[in-house]
Parts: C-alpha cells; sequence; structure tokens
C-alpha cells in the first residue's frame, strides 16, 4: 500500500495502493498481478461515478515517453457497480523499456460540465530490465487482499487467485 505522492491540497478522496506494482519487471512482459487502487472518500465527496487511469512517469515522477500498455482506465467499483468509492483495478499491465519507472493513478470524476481530476498517487519506483524475474508470484499478504477483493466486482475471482499462487 505504497503510494508516495498524493495530489491535491484540498483532498475529497484518499488513493492507495491495494495491490502495489512489482518491484522489478522485464520490458513487455505483463505484470502477474493487477495493480489495485482502493478509492475512498475523504469529507464532501462527489456522489457521480468514478474512473481512474493509470500513466507511466520516469523514476523521477516526470512523464515518461517510454509505452505502457495494458487496461489504461477503469471505473471504481464495488460490489454495487460503479460507484463514488471502490476499487479501481489495472491489467494486464507491461513497460516497454528498461529503465527505472513509476506508476501513476489519477481519478477523475465525470460531470454535466466536464471531467475533473480530483486526486492522484505515484506508486513506487519499478526496475525494468532483462534479468528481472519473468512473473511475480504474490506474497501471503497480496493473496489475503486479493481474496478480500473477489466480491468487490473488479473482475478477480478465486480462480485467478488459484492461478497467481502457482507461479
Amino acid at each position: 500500500m505504497a503510494g508516495l505522492t498524493n495530489g491535491s491540497s484540498s483532498r475529497a478522496y484518499a488513493l492507495t495502493f491495494e495491490i502495489d506494482p512489482p518491484s522489478s519487471v522485464r520490458p513487455g512482459v505483463a505484470f502477474t498481478l493487477p495493480i489495485v487502487v482502493a478509492v475512498r472518500p475523504v469529507g464532501a465527496a462527489s456522489n457521480n461515478p468514478l474512473v481512474a487511469s493509470i500513466s507511466l512517469q520516469d523514476g523521477t515522477g516526470a512523464r515518461s515517453s517510454t509505452r505502457l500498455t495494458g487496461t489504461l482506465t477503469s471505473s471504481v467499483r464495488s460490489q454495487t457497480g460503479n460507484a463514488s468509492s471502490g476499487y479501481a483495478s489495472f491489467r494486464p499491465l507491461r513497460i516497454a523499456s528498461p529503465g527505472r519507472y513509476r506508476l501513476r493513478v489519477m481519478l477523475a470524476v465525470d460531470t454535466y460540465s466536464g471531467t475533473t481530476t480530483m486526486e492522484f498517487v505515484d506508486s513506487r519506483v519499478i526496475e525494468v530490465h532483462a534479468d528481472a524475474p519473468a512473473s511475480q508470484g504474490p506474497t501471503a499478504v497480496q493473496i489475503s487482499r486479493l481474496q478480500r477483493l473477489v466480491p468487490e466486482n473488479i473482475d478477480i475471482s478465486a480462480g485467478d487467485i488459484t492461478r497467481w499462487q502457482q507461479i
């Protein structure tokens, strides 16, 4: 649940990584686990459904020209469907080139007057290099969190968890 940088001084939402990105991956190889971010209102939050997007920053937090691929946009979902609090899930994510990167998750709300970015959170640094493990087996803490997320309507199943445990 590392988030090194949070955006906005007048926070309406708290964003935290439930499932962090791996610390190292191979270029072009999909992360084994989805990246999952919890979205919780802080004070007076919007009742409108929220959308989260994920992008790639360099190791210092500046926008990267390296390509991130996978599902880069996610509705914030909960057991009741699209929601103003819940979880956003991103997978299968791949970083194309070697280097040091961070993932930035930005939260936005759509209203009749347009889209407004509400918050963002940056991950820890991810090292992308050819000698990284081909896959990242889940830890016991990640398994526990993933099991808790199954009923949250974010396309994580018990079968997925079993498959990830066998890696």
